[in-house]
Formats: C-alpha cells, structure tokens, sequence
C-alpha cells in the first residue's frame, strides 16, 4: 500500500514539473517571439528612411514604444537627417561646386564620401540592433560618456604653458608650425584635428566665392575659441570636440593597412587572425620599424641648409643632388608631393582641375616643415606609401628587363654554337 501511495506521489510530483517546464517552454517562446518583433522593428527603423521617425510618437504598441526600438529609432532618425542635409547643402545647392578635380566638381565628391561613411555606420548599427546591443547615437554628444564628440574637463591642475599650448592648438595655421613638438599629446591630437578640419572646410569656402558664408563660419569659430580661453584660464575648464581619428590622415592610413591584412588573412591560406592581434602587431611594427629608423639615420651627416626649405616646393629641387644626410626620408616625401604638385598644375590645363586647391597645401606643409626638427624618421602617411609602389614597379620593370637581357644572351650564345 505504501509503495502504491509512493508511486502517486511520485508521479504527482513528475506530472507537476513536466507542466512547469511547459509553463517555463511557453514563456521562453513567447520572450524570443517578442524580442524577435523587437529586434525586427529597431532594424526598420534604419530602413523606413524619413517614415522610422514616427515610431517615436506610437505610445500602444509594446513592441515599439519601448527603450531598445526608441533608441535605434532615434540613432537611424539622425542618419536619414545626415543624409538628407547632406543632399540639401552639397547636391540641391551645390556647395563648392565650381571647384573640380579631373573633371568631378568637389561638392560630389564630397557629397559621396559623406554618404559613403553614413551607408557604412547604417550598416553597422543594422549589425548592432540584430545583435540586441543597445545603442543611441546621442551618447556621442554626452558629456558624461568617454566616447563623445564634445567631452569637458573640470578642475584641471595645469601650468600656464600648457594652457597657453593648449590655446593655441586652436589657433588656425599659426599653431600647425609648432605641432611636431607636442603630436604625442592626444589632448593637442584632438583640438589640432579640429583645428585643420575647420580652418580647411572655411578656406574651402573662401576658393569657392562663398565669402559672406566663410565670414560667418569664421566668427562662429573665433567665439569659440575665446570660450574655451576665457573657461580655461579663469576656471580651469577645458573644452573639447573631438572628430572620429579617421579624420587623422595617419590613423586613417593605420586603419587601412589593419583592414587590409585583416582581409588578407581571411582570404589566403595563412592561419586567420582578429583585429585586435592585427592591431597590437602593427603598433609593435611600427615602433621597431620606428627605432630601427632612427638609428639608421644617426650615422649619417647633418644637413647644413635651411632644413624648413626642403618642404618649399620647386626650390626644394635644389636638394636633389644632396645625399646620405639625416634627412632621407623627408628627402622622399618632398619629391613625392613636388612630383604630385606638378602633375596637378599639368592637368589644370587639360581637365576640369581647380588649380587654386593647391593653397590648401599650406596646411600640411607647415605640420611637415617641423617635423625636420622633431622627427627624423617621419613619413608622411599616404605619400611615402606612392614612393614604395613606385620603388616595386621600377624593381619589377628592371627585374623583366634583365630577364630578357639574360634571355637573349643565351639565344645568342646557342646560335653561336649551332654555327
């Protein structure tokens, strides 16, 4: 009788956790079926360009009036604006339109980079919302988060140099000549980004006849400035924008090359690595490629002219016949831009090239003449890049033409004995 009762309770207890795993079965069901609507309305939201926005204003729908779909919402709404200011400003009114490289006026080309870039960050937030990551592209204007564009600092225990370094890292042109000597500080990496993007996008208006405009962008600048002055002398505040380092033509060209070895990994039959292993074995590169550079360049002679002079296009030319010195690889990167110069003035005369561009050299020309004082073993990213693929051609032409030297010798010598 015992073992009988026993059996029923058993099985009474059986009977109840098999009906509480269907119960558990059928809330997990409904959880994945309801984060699955989720997760299908936040990727919309990126789709239904210039109609995702109203999901903002659905208060009935669980499936869209909650925090994960808002925020994607929100971050998609401001790159469908992105794409539509930049429509409106670069394609409708044709801003900086009447300057051309070969034939493209500048504002298309402008026009496809900055579409470029939103169609890859739409894609990437797609990525994030399928992967039920939260994100809200305004926590890149909070001054709370580590990753926003404008990031304050209170209370900052500095000397008066460095403030006035600081200062000046915002001061068009002026500050370029001096940036070699600080470029290790990502404080002054950030405000000097800034600094050029500005001071290149307001030149740019000025070549392109929009003067009222430029006067504008110029003011606004200039009150910045002295906001961010006045806070930091008197109240110890600093304030930043930071642009993505893309912005950086060497950490563009860093990226590049991972980017490609990631790839190229990938793609090839060698064993695959991630980015960050990529990552860490390119800044490892670098430095030893850096230190074995500088120890090179120690043993060879000083040069006795002016070294600002090397970067003054044409009259650098003069340096040509002048070798073996400290400054080689500043030698290569003014050949390079001397030899793209020219070939820009060329093609001024031949295609729809705005040869007056060529002012905004300046800029890069006074980072590069100090950097023949602090960085002898500096190669200008992108530019030296020209020179190696023109050292492989040459070496590969050179290797063809004594393969076919060696060739015909050996004809020549079989015909001798067959004679």
């Amino acid at each position: 009788m015992e073992e009988i009762n026993n059996n029923l309770v058993s099985n009474s207890d059986e009977q109840t956790l098999t009906n509480q795993n269907i119960s558990n079965n059928t809330n997990y069901s409904t959880r994945a079926d309801l984060n699955h609507k989720i997760i299908g309305n936040a990727i919309s939201a990126y789709l239904m360009i210039f109609i995702s926005w109203l999901f903002l204003f659905n208060k009935t729908n669980k499936n869209i009036n909650n925090y994960y779909v808002i925020w994607h919402t929100k971050s998609a709404s401001t790159i469908h604006l992105g794409f539509f200011i930049t429509y409106l400003v670069f394609i409708s009114n044709s801003l900086l339109g009447n300057l051309g490289i070969f034939w493209v006026s500048l504002n298309i080309i402008i026009a496809d980079i900055i579409f470029l870039w939103l169609l890859i960050a739409l894609i990437m937030w797609i990525y994030r919302a399928q992967k039920w990551l939260e994100f809200n592209i305004w926590n890149h204007i909070n001054i709370s988060n580590k990753h926003s564009i404008l990031d304050i600092n209170w209370d900052w225990e500095i000397s008066e140099e460095e403030k006035l370094t600081i200062f000046l890292s915002y001061v068009p042109l002026i500050w370029f000549l001096n940036y070699a000597k600080y470029s290790e500080n990502t404080t002054i990496q950030d405000s000097t980004r800034f600094n050029a993007f500005v001071s290149i996008f307001i030149s740019l208006l000025y070549l392109s006849g929009y003067i009222n405009l430029a006067n504008i962008f110029c003011l606004l600048y200039t009150i910045l400035i002295s906001f961010i002055w006045i806070n930091l002398f008197t109240r110890n505040e600093l304030i930043q924008i930071k642009l993505p380092e893309f912005v950086s033509a060497s950490k563009l060209h860093f990226y590049i090359i991972v980017w490609y070895k990631y790839l190229k990994y990938y793609f090839s039959d060698e064993k695959f690595k991630d980015i960050e292993s990529i990552i860490k074995n390119e800044l490892e590169l670098i430095k030893v490629n850096t230190e074995n550079d500088l120890l090179e360049l120690k043993e060879k002679k000083d040069l006795r002219q002016a070294k600002f002079l090397l970067y003054i296009p044409f009259i650098n030319l003069a340096f040509l016949f002048i070798k073996n010195t400290k400054y080689s690889f500043h030698k290569i990167n003014w050949i390079i831009i001397t030899l793209l110069i020219s070939i820009w003035i060329t093609t001024s005369y031949f295609w729809y090239t705005s040869y007056n561009i060529l002012l905004l050299s300046l800029f890069p020309i006074s980072f590069w003449i100090w950097y023949t004082k602090y960085k002898l073993e500096y190669k200008i990213p992108f530019i030296f890049d020209i020179y190696l693929i023109l050292g492989k051609i040459l070496w590969f032409s050179k290797t063809i033409k004594d393969k076919r030297k060696e060739v015909n010798e050996i004809s020549l010598k079989v015909e001798e004995k067959m004679v």
